[in-house]
């Protein structure tokens, strides 16, 4: 195990463990509340920017509506940095507690549960399956058991990993667009992107809802019985 991961478990006791990861849970849910208020606002600019009621072009003065989408957007892309932050240290945590309750079979580190999900085309399967383990261990389940599916978990990573692509592809086609047409593509892109992420959202707070709350119903009696 890496040092820096084992200091973050160092003295610390399942209940304790539980206890912090209520805590990154209602921070990472009220983040992703405050995405969803903000990712519409960011779509109703979109569609604006694309019957050219505004624009966030290098030339365009940024005042009055420029001004407002501008800061929207800003705001839509620190909550997306915090949230991912957040999402990392909770599923840090859901990992770290499954380790201390020595569920059988649970085969990821807490720091590889979350270091998959920055290695290229492994970051489309195998943060799946550590969360897959760790909703099934959360749910008192172990050994073979651990690889059973469930539909939120694979609604939600459905989501993402087209929320991922599709962000990739965007970045890409805005590195090359030039002309007007290839500059609208690109933002018809963003579009689906905002859109997919109002999808995303909701699934994504009841996964983390339901994971908590399942550790600190049955992680701990199912830890005592196994």
């Amino acid at each position: 195990m890496p040092p820096v991961a084992g200091a973050f478990m160092i003295d610390m006791t399942l209940g304790e463990g539980i206890a912090l990861l209520q805590r990154r849970g209602r921070l990472v849910k009220g983040l992703l509340v405050a995405g969803f208020v903000v990712i519409q606002l960011v779509l109703v600019g979109q569609v604006a920017e694309l019957y050219g009621y505004v624009s966030l072009a290098e030339d365009a003065v940024v005042e009055g509506p420029n001004a407002l989408y501008f800061g929207v957007a800003a705001t839509d892309i620190l909550l997306e940095l915090t949230t991912s932050v957040i999402f990392c240290l909770w599923i840090y945590r859901a990992a770290a507690n499954i380790k201390a309750a020595h569920v059988p079979g649970f085969a990821f580190s807490p720091a590889w549960a979350v270091g998959w999900h920055f290695v290229p085309f492994a970051n489309f399967v195998r943060p799946y399956r550590a969360m897959r383990q760790i909703w099934n261990a959360s749910h008192g389940r172990g050994g073979d058991r651990l690889s059973g599916g469930n539909g939120l978990l694979v609604g939600w990573w459905g989501l993402w990993s087209f929320s991922v692509a599709v962000s990739i592809v965007a970045a890409m086609a805005s590195f090359d667009a030039v002309s007007p047409d290839e500059e609208r593509e690109v933002l018809i892109l963003s579009m689906l992107y905002s859109a997919t992420n109002l999808l995303l959202y909701p699934l994504a707070i009841r996964l983390v809802d339901r994971i908590t709350s399942a550790q600190r119903d049955r992680l701990a009696a199912a830890s005592i019985f196994t």
